[in-house]
């Protein structure tokens, strides 16, 4: 069986009136969001499109008191949620300063949500990460390192972590956390993820979709530029016979 896995960054919400249009060009069957306000009438925009919410949880919050955190969603024809949880992360300096000075935002989380495939009866956990983009890289390996000692990454059950890890340099240090935890990289032949600046734009690597006990079979980076970031389209199957995928942007 095939399905497939979106992962967007919304900046700060401001590509969610567009979704439904990337939505139904798209067609996950997973979608995970981050920078999402995590109100009832944006989640509820999502839910009209036919999806159901899995669940959401809150990361940071706004001068303007807007509440924004990652959210993940289903199809309910293809998944079944059983269960969800969030867990914090560590926080760096400046995180910890802007902690103190707006008297309690919400701390960094990682959101894990259980499946099951409702043809199979088979299990799939997933993991909705949005890392820190206001610290240094080593600030963003101790949050993945706890991330990963947070996950079921012992088990056998197919496993999916996407997200912005806002990891821009020294890509081989991360490299080397990903092979410790025996994951793959759906995201490896894509050269970018984001942009910034319309005059001349900057392209970063920040998107990643890593996956364990799956076959990755196509990822494609979809050229809408609603945020700053691209959307992110992966397909998986339930058969693991090559580590074999393309990757392209349309």
């Amino acid at each position: 069986m095939n399905f497939s896995v979106l992962t967007y960054n919304l900046l700060y919400n401001r590509a969610t009136k567009q979704l439904k249009k990337v939505l139904a060009a798209c067609k996950p069957d997973l979608i995970f969001f981050q920078e999402m306000i995590t109100g009832e009438e944006d989640l509820k925009l999502i839910e009209n499109t036919g999806y159901k919410l899995a669940d959401f949880s809150n990361s940071f919050i706004r001068r303007s008191g807007q509440i924004f955190g990652v959210a993940t969603f289903y199809n309910p024809k293809v998944f079944k949620a059983i269960r969800s949880r969030s867990f914090d992360l560590p926080a760096g300096i400046l995180e910890a300063l802007i902690f103190i000075l707006r008297k309690g935002e919400v701390p960094r989380t990682v959101l894990e949500t259980e499946f099951v495939f409702k043809d199979s009866r088979k299990k799939l956990f997933a993991y909705n990460i949005h890392l820190s983009a206001a610290a240094m890289n080593t600030v963003r390996q101790k949050q993945i390192v706890n991330t990963f000692h947070e996950l079921k990454l012992n088990k056998k059950n197919p496993t999916i972590i996407a997200g912005d890890f806002n990891y821009p340099y020294k890509r081989r240090d991360f490299q080397e956390l990903i092979n410790q935890h025996n994951l793959k990289e759906a995201t490896k032949n894509l050269s970018f993820t984001s942009h910034f600046f319309k005059i001349r734009p900057f392209k970063l690597k920040l998107d990643y979709i890593l996956y364990k006990n799956l076959l990755s079979l196509e990822t494609r980076r979809i050229d809408i530029k609603l945020s700053d970031h691209y959307p992110i389209l992966s397909t998986f199957s339930l058969k693991q016979k090559s580590n074999n995928h393309s990757t392209k942007a349309v």
